[in-house]
């Protein structure tokens, strides 16, 4: 499962010119797209010498190969940095409103802005793919397709409220659970799909975890869009695959 809840926390290049500072959220990237505290961003920007480096330790560092971030003043977890990107979780005390961000290298600092919201879901995907394990726990994939009825775990950031607190950069709990306070409501082809579990995955940190039934429609079959709302606030579109 790591591979794959993981992968769009690797750098992604070519987003911008590197003569500015740009966040996004650090699922969804899409240009516009909120962040909330305790989820994933991303900062893009030219950082100088900066060795492409990902954090190894738990819980995540707020300095990584000589890289600081702050957000509104408060340190975050640092998780992948290099020399165009840096992956960031925004810290717990961040409230909502435009906030700065700020990228501390040896060679030099960096302010962008970014939106932060009470909620701000992010789906985690590749090439539009969503981050999403089938019933039995393997890659969804067009090659292995889940099966109406079925459970599937789709991987995300930016759920907003939790049951409990989580320390910046530490693994969510397997116990007790750090389940969401709200219910997310999730669309699959279009179709509201019923939610069986949604909250923090145990032994990452700001992985958020919602299990959904796969509507037992017929005519939801191969490729399909699923998108999440929570709190009024949209996810980026991904794809399923489905039998």
């Amino acid at each position: 499962m790591r591979s794959i809840v993981l992968l769009a926390l690797a750098a992604v290049s070519g987003v911008l010119s590197a003569q500015s500072l740009t966040i996004l959220n650090g699922a969804s990237f899409r240009t516009g797209q909120p962040v909330t505290a305790g989820s994933w961003a991303s900062a893009y920007g030219a950082f100088g010498n900066v060795t492409q480096t990902v954090a190894s330790a738990s819980p995540i560092p707020q300095t990584l190969a000589g890289v600081t971030v702050t957000v509104n003043g408060a340190a975050a977890p640092v998780y992948f940095v290099s020399a165009s990107q840096v992956n960031f979780l925004v810290p717990a005390a961040v409230t909502a409103g435009v906030r700065t961000v700020e990228v501390k290298t040896a060679a030099a600092t960096l302010t962008g802005t970014v939106r932060v919201m009470s909620a701000a879901p992010g789906i985690f995907a590749n090439n539009g793919d969503g981050a999403i394990l089938n019933q039995d726990s393997s890659a969804n994939s067009n090659t292995n397709r889940a099966r109406r009825g079925q459970v599937v775990q789709i991987y995300a950031t930016g759920p907003g409220a939790l049951t409990r607190p989580v320390a910046d950069g530490a693994a969510a709990p397997s116990s007790p659970l750090a389940l969401t306070v709200s219910t997310p409501e999730v669309f699959i082809a279009g179709v509201p799909a019923t939610v069986q579990f949604s909250g923090m995955a145990p032994g990452f940190a700001g992985l958020w975890q919602v299990n959904v039934t796969v509507p037992d429609n017929a005519f939801i079959s191969g490729r399909v869009p699923l998108q999440l709302f929570m709190d009024g606030v949209d996810s980026n579109e991904v794809n399923l695959f489905v039998q």
